[in-house]
């Protein structure tokens, strides 16, 4: 997306007119160095750096040409270091200052100091509320993956969002679908139900959010309606046509079939369609470990076995799929000694 935009986006050609833009790939010969040099721990990754090659900004993700622009512009008029800029943070706070420390912090993975840069962004500034909170909520969102921030704190900024008279249907359906993707890895889905509901009604009516209601209304069905049927049937229908011939949308679906308890035989049996497929052995992997997870949750623990080992013959230098596969030996040693 981004490589397309480089040719395609006047705002991106003109922001790098009086800067030297280098690609890196980060998995091959040198590029593997560089990323260790820069601490890059996920892509796409952006950084500006000095002529000495200190680094003086740093943002993680695309978030689209004119944005992407503007976070150039903004790093070539400040060529300061990141540690020179904190320093100057400290005796004056200003929000471009926190703005870009934000942005760096979150590049690191440092996603509670990102969160504290833009709050006090958003106090330097309320004009742009709106766009801060959203960049709190989404550092919150990656944070809570590595357990930086409880389902209080995340609810809290939620709330915000949800009694600001600035935010619009759509922002409220962005944030009902971060509060329940992170309540749902908590384990505590039921408290993203308010958040579910209130989206729905800000945004109904509007054609134009059809699409991005699509999944909240499928969650509503589960979580409100307790409707299993209802909630397969928007399922199907939120997915592009000629879904079951793709191995990423069966993989997907199958995925989705296993997380809410429904359609396990049907999503098996996709899945290892998925399989057979898939035209990379990786990704042939990754299909057998939802395949497998499936088959443990219909209680076939010696099927789970057997799919898992298939993946590691695919994979066997992934980790993950070891811990899999030892995990269901485990279940099933334990099934039939009991």
């Amino acid at each position: 997306m981004f490589a397309r935009a480089v040719d395609e986006s006047q705002a991106i050609k003109d922001s790098l007119k009086d800067v030297v833009f280098l690609n890196n790939n980060c998995e091959v010969g040198e590029g593997i160095e560089v990323a260790k040099k820069y601490n890059v721990r996920g892509y796409p990754t952006f950084i500006m750096v000095n002529g000495d090659g200190e680094v003086s900004s740093a943002w993680i993700g695309y978030p689209g040409p004119e944005k992407w622009a503007a976070l150039v512009v903004a790093g070539n008029q400040d060529h300061r270091t990141v540690a020179e800029k904190k320093v100057a943070f400290e005796g004056e706070a200003t929000k471009e200052l926190a703005c870009s420390l934000a942005n760096s912090a979150a590049a690191n993975y440092d996603f509670a100091e990102a969160v504290n840069f833009f709050r006090t962004a958003r106090e330097l500034n309320p004009a742009g509320s709106r766009e801060y909170t959203s960049e709190i909520l989404t550092n919150m969102y990656y944070g809570s993956r590595g357990g930086a921030f409880t389902l209080e704190e995340i609810t809290k900024e939620a709330d915000f969002v949800m009694a600001s008279k600035q935010s619009t249907a759509e922002d409220k359906i962005d944030v009902a679908m971060m509060v329940r993707g992170m309540a749902a890895q908590m384990g505590q889905l039921e408290s993203a139900i308010p958040y579910i509901s209130e989206a729905l009604k800000a945004s109904e009516g509007q054609e134009e959010l059809a699409e991005s209601r699509m999944g909240l209304e499928i969650d509503y069905a589960l979580l409100v309606d307790k409707d299993t049927d209802k909630a397969l049937k928007l399922k199907r229908k939120s997915m592009d046509e000629g879904w079951q011939d793709d191995p990423g949308a069966l993989n997907n679906f199958a995925w989705w079939c296993f997380e809410n308890g429904v359609n396990l035989e049907e999503a098996k049996a996709l899945a290892l369609r998925g399989v057979e497929l898939a035209p990379e052995v990786g990704q042939k992997a990754n299909i057998l470990d939802t395949a497998a997870e499936i088959c443990n949750a219909m209680d076939d623990c010696q099927e789970a076995v057997e799919l898992m080992r298939q993946a590691v013959e695919y994979s066997p230098d992934r980790d993950y799929y070891q811990t899999q596969l030892a995990k269901f030996e485990s279940i099933l040693k334990e099934k039939n000694d009991g």
